[in-house]
């Protein structure tokens, strides 16, 4: 798993995301780039800060990431 994400500078792409980013290795082969780490990361990354909730509730952060991804993807 890749560690959080740390950003020590506050730029417009960092105080966008999420708390729960995690870092991305940086793929020097375009063909690695659809495969299951980076993609399911960018999609990790992607979501936003409303799907996770102030407590540990699993049930209700798979109800927001599927209606996320529903009106996203659908």
């Amino acid at each position: 798993m890749s560690p959080l994400l740390l950003r020590p500078r506050c730029t417009r792409h960092s105080s966008s995301s999420h708390p729960y980013s995690v870092l991305l290795p940086n793929g020097r082969v375009n063909q690695y780039s659809q495969s299951f780490i980076p993609f399911s990361g960018k999609l990790w990354n992607s979501l936003p800060v409303s799907v996770f909730p102030t407590s540990y509730d699993l049930t209700s952060f798979k109800r927001k990431v599927s209606r996320h991804l529903s009106l996203s993807f659908g």
